[in-house]
């Protein structure tokens, strides 16, 4: 019986990690609202937190929190090497620990050279940082329905070209050129119609498309052209940053809990800059509305975000202080923490194309969830249509990144052939064939020998 065309491959173990990122993300809705239901006051200790109105603040513990974490998994991870080198020391022969000890100097010597080019690490993180907080800058104005994410893979790609090895088979073509075509159609025919319905929408701003949003903020539906622009330059420095952080990990042999330490400090210090510069300047009226920080002693001025202004309202919670500094926000810390974990684990054992494949599964999830539970009164956030169509859009790039992955098996036009699964199958029965006959090896067997070696390299983008 022949195979159907369409059937099912085996999953790396390392996928957890892209499931890791979805469920952290998802829990950190309910740290201090229930986003997934607006009508339920409070968070998950069943009262809204001081910081949950406080974007900024938010940012400045996250990244503090990769940070400490950066530093103890670092360390134990350390000690963990250490404990094993002396294990192997205690049972080798003097020859073979003078051989270890002399490889382990040259290694050793490697490091040190590379954590001398601090420039590099600095240009890497100031990149990831910058391009990732001016995009949440630009999400925080409601300009993020005009970005078209799916530019961000040819980015990715041709980063991953000029520093790794890459061969695309055919069956990853296909599943980027799905992801690339009707999904763009789909993101683009969205900033075209309004978000919510205009019936039931409490907010009448997110009944007009993107670009009339844009006009009412900046005067112009023109300003659309270099926003999107900013928006593929942006995403350009985000794409060069996860795979230079890549390469740093790769070939560099920088420990992944270093580059979370190093984009902690990056991300802290320039977090700390646009929170002194957002406390000094109050919101005029075209952005109030997207401000939600109010000066106690004045209400009439508002703040996208104020640090005086949350330690003032922290202080004026009571007793409730207490669970926030010691509750909840060693919570949210940790949360954040294993989530960027997550993310920096994904791009070590795969490469940085695999990340979007979180926030597929992430935003389609959220919104099912979201419609199931207010499915009376969902449209006042989100229009029927425009559910459908980014919906649609998250269904269509899971399932080609499930090609991409090989989770999902194509098999017929030849899609199948360069398949890791048919690549090792030939090879095997090449190899049974070879022990018939020793004397007479093929040049089909050289062939595919390489091709394995090759595929296994081109697959990660390295050596794992």
């Amino acid at each position: 019986m022949s195979e159907f065309i369409i059937g099912f491959g085996r999953c790396s173990k390392y996928l957890i990690f892209i499931l890791g990122t979805v469920i952290f993300k998802t829990l950190n809705n309910f740290i201090f609202e229930n986003q997934i239901n607006p009508k339920s006051k409070g968070g998950l200790f069943g009262f809204t937190p001081v910081l949950s109105h406080h974007l900024y603040v938010q940012y400045l513990y996250k990244y503090i929190s990769f940070i400490i974490g950066g530093i103890i998994f670092e360390y134990v991870l350390y000690k963990k090497s250490q404990t094993k080198r002396e294990s192997t020391n205690d049972t080798k022969s003097t020859e073979e620990i003078l051989t270890h000890q002399t490889t382990m100097l040259i290694y050793n010597e490697q490091d040190e050279n590379n954590l001398k080019k601090n420039h590099e690490i600095l240009l890497v993180c100031l990149s990831y940082c910058l391009s990732y907080e001016i995009i949440g800058i630009l999400y925080v104005f409601g300009f993020d329905r005009i970005e078209i994410w799916t530019c961000e893979i040819i980015f990715i790609l041709y980063f991953m070209k000029k520093y790794f090895r890459i061969k695309i088979y055919n069956f990853k073509k296909l599943a980027l050129f799905i992801i690339l075509g009707p999904t763009s159609i789909l993101l683009l025919t969205s900033s075209f119609l309004p978000f919510t319905s205009h019936d039931s929408s409490q907010d009448k701003s997110r009944d007009e498309n993107a670009y009339e949003e844009i006009e009412a903020i900046t005067g112009s539906k023109l300003y659309s052209i270099p926003l999107s622009i900013f928006f593929i330059i942006l995403e350009i420095f985000l794409s060069y940053s996860r795979v230079k952080a890549k390469v740093l990990m790769d070939l560099r042999y920088l420990s992944p809990y270093l580059i979370i330490f190093y984009i902690g400090i990056s991300g802290s210090i320039l977090i700390l800059i646009i929170l002194i510069i957002l406390s000094l300047f109050n919101c005029s009226d075209g952005i109030a509305n997207i401000c939600m920080v109010r000066d106690m002693n004045n209400e009439t001025l508002l703040y996208i975000d104020n640090a005086i202004i949350y330690f003032q309202e922290l202080r004026e919670t009571g007793n409730r202080m207490y669970i926030e500094i010691f509750l909840i926000i060693p919570f949210y810390l940790i949360i954040k923490f294993l989530e960027f974990t997550c993310e920096i684990l994904v791009i070590y054992y795969f490469n940085p194309n695999y990340i979007l494949v979180r926030d597929n599964l992430y935003y389609g999830i959220i919104r099912i969830i979201f419609i199931i539970v207010n499915n009376k009164d969902y449209q006042q956030s989100i229009s029927f249509t425009q559910f459908i169509i980014l919906e649609s859009s998250e269904i269509i790039s899971v399932f080609a990144y499930g090609i991409y992955l090989e989770i999902i098996e194509l098999r017929f036009c030849g899609l199948d052939r360069y398949l890791k699964r048919n690549i090792m199958l030939r090879s095997d029965e090449d190899k049974r064939l070879k022990s018939k006959d020793t004397n007479n090896e093929s040049n089909d067997n050289k062939l595919l020998n390489s091709m394995v070696s090759e595929y296994e390299f081109f697959e990660e983008g390295s050596s794992h």
